[in-house]
């Protein structure tokens, strides 16, 4: 059955058919004719594909549809159900992955394939597969299906971790699959615990696993819940899917995953892969809120995650190491403090974590990015590429200023500075842990609670700022002896890079009013259960 506009037709087979057919054409090529002017192709039409997505997403959020898109597809795991929460996830995974497929044009371009899966358009194809799946999150009604969507996640990018073909980088691949796959086995057992909460009066079969049927199932009768199997599913969850979004102390793919994927996958993964395991959590977050009757466990669930996985980054950021593990580290504090920003609860909160996950997406895409251009380049001008130490990399903005000039602003922006993106998001998510402890002053102890969490909030940022600065002074700055010379890459090749800076430098001061719309209703859906 369809009940959706056709522009909602439109919307939801080009966002999900797009990168699935290209992926499948991309594999029957690889098979028949995997010439260099085959990848250039694919290469070339799966940034178009970005594109379009993109531009999509784009129309969806200026002009969007008066209800969810619902759509129903044989069997009740396969429904798809499209709300704002849906849409701005939607529009994180194509913004990130616009960027990431034009930025791998020229980085894949002087590639020799020594095997099948370190070819081009083997690369472009699993790209492909991996944006579909991405997208795919977003779009499941069905928790089942959610699970599912979130495990070819790691299908389709665990052999794009292992691309470089080094021995560490099939290493991390393994160590990608392995951990993420137990995490998900986890989220499973999350999913199963959540069917035993639902009153005995409710029929078991998968249409009752429709988060929709089962937010409607809350707000009907919450008391009629069990709320220790849900209190159990909910950790569980937040276990499983939080093994996936790199937080602690699960997160130990995270450092070389990152650090050996090409940098186009690592932007993808840091922005957009922990985001979606993150969309799975708050659905559940959403659900055992409304049958606890408040936030109270949730909230110290995530708080308690949050602040580990930040203060557990700290001393991983401020020791010395590859900038590409460093920047890993990186996307395991912004985790932290994206969910640091849920569990305070409230809409102010929200609205910021919400919000820091877009910021995040763009500031560590733009870090990942740029660093990859500069590691493109000294590998070049090095004599023995193999066994070139990238440590030893220093005084990027003498030898590549353009380059150099923009990872200096978006490391600043990292951090947390004044005016960029994440200093804008993280002062939201400060300003909604002030508000929640005036209105939870009269609840016993939790007053205490959100001081201290505030209080380790600022100190662990404080430190982590100084760590990267200097590790950044380090590699921009510094002058390499003997220095190579180096060229820019073309205007096409930074063009991406400027889109980003531009946008973490505008949304430091604004946040265009139909993105802001977006997050308002996104809260909404997040805190009520609203449709």
């Amino acid at each position: 059955m369809l009940d959706a506009p056709w522009m909602s037709t439109i919307f939801v087979g080009v966002t999900l058919f797009f990168p699935l057919g290209l992926g499948i054409i991309g594999f029957v090529l690889l098979r028949f004719a995997g010439g260099p002017r085959v990848s250039r192709l694919m290469g070339l039409l799966t940034a178009v594909t970005s594109i379009i997505l993109l531009i999509l997403s784009i129309l969806f959020i200026t002009t969007p549809p008066e209800n969810p898109i619902r759509f129903y597809i044989g069997q009740p795991y396969l429904s798809i159900y499209i709300d704002s929460l849906s849409l701005y996830f939607i529009l994180i995974v194509n913004a990130i992955a616009f960027v990431a497929t034009w930025n791998a044009l020229p980085y894949l371009e002087s590639e020799k394939p020594s095997n099948l899966f370190q070819h081009p358009t083997f690369f472009y194809a699993s790209v492909n597969f991996f944006h579909f799946t991405m997208v795919l999150v977003p779009m499941m009604d069905n928790l089942i299906g959610l699970w599912i969507a979130i495990e070819l996640t790691t299908l389709a990018s665990a052999f794009l971790v292992g691309y470089t073909n080094t021995r560490n980088a099939w290493e991390a691949a393994w160590k990608y699959l392995i951990i993420t796959s137990t995490g998900i086995i986890v989220a499973f057992l999350g999913t199963i615990f959540l069917v035993n909460a639902v009153p005995l009066t409710q029929t078991v079969d998968l249409q009752l696993l429709n988060w929709t049927h089962l937010v409607d199932l809350a707000k009907v009768d919450p008391h009629s819940w069990k709320t220790d199997f849900m209190q159990l599913s909910f950790i569980f969850i937040f276990v499983g899917y939080g093994t996936k979004a790199g937080l602690a102390p699960t997160h130990t793919w995270l450092p070389d995953g990152h650090g050996e994927a090409p940098a186009p996958i690592s932007a993808l993964l840091s922005g957009v892969l922990l985001k979606s395991a993150l969309y799975a959590i708050l659905r559940f977050y959403t659900i055992t809120n409304i049958v606890m009757g408040d936030s109270r466990f949730t909230s110290i669930v995530m708080l308690t995650i949050g602040l580990f996985s930040l203060l557990l980054a700290t001393p991983f950021i401020m020791k010395e190491n590859r900038f590409k593990r460093i920047l890993a580290y990186h996307s395991l504090e912004h985790m932290g403090i994206i969910t640091f920003g849920i569990g305070i609860g409230g809409p102010i909160a929200l609205a910021g974590a919400l919000l820091h996950a877009l910021n995040h997406a763009i500031t560590k895409a733009l870090m990942f990015l740029s660093y990859g251009n500069v590691l493109r380049q000294y590998r070049q001008a090095h004599p023995n590429a193999t066994d070139f130490d990238e440590t030893t990399i220093t005084g990027v903005l003498r030898t590549m200023p353009i380059t150099g000039t923009i990872m200096m602003i978006g490391g600043l922006a990292l951090v947390g500075m004044p005016p960029f993106n994440i200093f804008m998001s993280e002062f939201i998510i400060l300003w909604g842990a002030l508000t929640q402890f005036n209105e939870t002053m009269v609840i016993p102890g939790w007053r205490w609670i959100v001081i201290t969490a505030v209080s380790l909030f600022l100190l662990s940022t404080a430190l982590i700022f100084f760590g990267l600065v200097r590790h950044l002074s380090r590699l921009v700055l510094h002058k390499m002896e003997p220095e190579p010379t180096l060229q820019e890459r073309p205007f096409q090749d930074l063009l991406p890079l400027f889109l980003l800076l531009g946008s973490v430098i505008v949304m430091g001061v604004w946040v265009i009013p139909a993105l802001s719309t977006l997050i308002t209703k996104s809260v909404d859906i997040v805190l009520t259960g609203g449709m």
